[in-house]
Formats: structure tokens, C-alpha cells, sequence
């Protein structure tokens, strides 16, 4: 991976901390909300990041874990998560156009993925919707942690390469909950 400077670190762990911080304010607690530099750093060197900056600095930012990698996917295909834009550059719509863009470029034409995941909160009053509106799906959901429910998504790009996928959890829960199968 590629190495990151000590001030892009000090940006994302302030970019995250600022981010999700009013997911805190609903009692829901992501990982990213209290990330430590030392975490972030380590996060970036494990598995793709992306980041869009505007004035200078990284104002929203998104990750894949992958199958194989340090903090694998739940699934065996691309898993989107620590997802964030920097509230004064919210509602410009720069998440949304950085997902689509690693859709594309990254997870179709290097990856050649035939499907992404994600998890966000149950509870969460908007994020799930937002999702659905980039083409995701609901996959199923689990306990994980004791202030919320994580909901995990799909958005499936090749459907016939997506029933070749090896992992039997995967394909179980794509026949029981995604109504295109």
C-alpha cells in the first residue's frame, strides 16, 4: 500500500472523529467516531483508501476491506466501510460521487467484483435510505454490538459472476433476502 504522510493521518483521525460524531449524538458508536492516529494509520496501510480533498485537506474519505486482507470483509467479495465527509463540506453530495467513483474504477475494473457490501446502523435515521438510493440492497443483519444492529447490504454488479462466488453464507442469504434472486 501506498505510504501515508504524517499529516494526511492527523486529517483522517480528524476527519473521522468530527464525522461521526453526530452518530454518537444518536447513542450509536462506530469505531472511526474514537479512532486513534495509530489506527487510522494501520487501516490505511491494510486495505484501500480513498480520499477527496477541496482547501488543502481531506474532506471525505472511504475504505474497502477486502477478502484477503488484515481486517477481512464479512463476505468474500469487497465490503465499503469508514465512509465520511467532513460536516462543513456536507450536502455536496462528495461521498456519494467518491463511492460511485471506487465502484467504477476500483471494485469493477481492478477487482472485477461482481457485487460490494457494507454495513451501517439500523438505527441510523438516514443512512440506510442514502444507500439505497447508490444501488444497495438489503442483505441481512446482525447483533454485533450492543448499541446498534449492523445492517449489511449488497450491491450487485455482475449477477450471473455473483452465483459463482464461494462462500455458502453469501449465497444462502442472497437466495433468502435479495429479491432479484
Amino acid at each position: 500500500m501506498e505510504k501515508v504522510s504524517i499529516k494526511e493521518i492527523e486529517q483522517l483521525t480528524e476527519l473521522f472523529h468530527t464525522a461521526y460524531s453526530n452518530n454518537e449524538k444518536l447513542g450509536i458508536h462506530f469505531k472511526a467516531a474514537t479512532i486513534s492516529s495509530e489506527e487510522v494509520e494501520d487501516h490505511w496501510l491494510g486495505q484501500p483508501m480513498f480520499t477527496e480533498k477541496a482547501d488543502g485537506k481531506i474532506v471525505t474519505t472511504a475504505s474497502l476491506r477486502l477478502p484477503w486482507s488484515k481486517n477481512p470483509s464479512p463476505f468474500a467479495l469487497p465490503h465499503l466501510g469508514w465512509v465520511a465527509t467532513h460536516p462543513d463540506y456536507q450536502g455536496r453530495s462528495l461521498a456519494r460521487m467518491l463511492i460511485e467513483e471506487v465502484i467504477d474504477e476500483f471494485v469493477i475494473k481492478k477487482l472485477r467484483a461482481p457485487a460490494i457490501t457494507l454495513g451501517t446502523a439500523l438505527e441510523h435515521p438516514w443512512l440506510i435510505k442514502a444507500y439505497e438510493k447508490l444501488g444497495f440492497v438489503y442483505l441481512s443483519e446482525k447483533q454485533l454490538f450492543s448499541d446498534h444492529k449492523t445492517v449489511y447490504m449488497i450491491k450487485i454488479l455482475d449477477k450471473k459472476a455473483l452465483l459463482n462466488v464461494n462462500d455458502k453464507e453469501l449465497q444462502d442469504l442472497i437466495k433468502e433476502n435479495v429479491n432479484e434472486f
